[in-house]
């Protein structure tokens, strides 16, 4: 059932129960009248506290995700980078020499290049 429903159903016990308890109108119709601005206020706060936790709940997940793309994405760019390195290695600009890391070349360049 719906939660607005059973607000709804909940509010006609109350008065229901204030009518049962009332033997004139008057006093019953000025208990209604009190009591509509509490319930609405009531009301309200609800659906603004239920509406808000939905939309915090929408923008967790929209992070989460942007978050779980990012991943993927950074971890297959290091898988390519790595396979690239693998299969290229890392070759000295100047004399063509191919070096395991780039540390290696680094120290090559240094060395025989400067």
């Amino acid at each position: 059932m719906h939660p607005a429903l059973k607000i709804l159903i909940g509010a006609l016990m109350v008065v229901v129960g204030v009518y049962s308890s009332v033997t004139f109108w008057d006093e019953l119709l000025i208990a209604f009248k009190a009591g509509i601005g509490p319930l609405l206020v009531l009301i309200g706060a609800f659906i603004v506290w239920l509406e808000s936790d939905e939309w915090k709940m929408r923008r967790e997940q929209r992070d989460t995700g942007i978050q779980q793309r990012f991943e993927t994405e950074t971890e297959e760019e290091a898988d390519e980078e790595a396979v690239e390195e693998e299969e290229e290695g890392f070759t000295c600009g100047e004399c063509g020499k191919t070096f395991d890391t780039q540390r290696g070349r680094s120290i090559h360049q240094a060395q025989k290049h400067e």
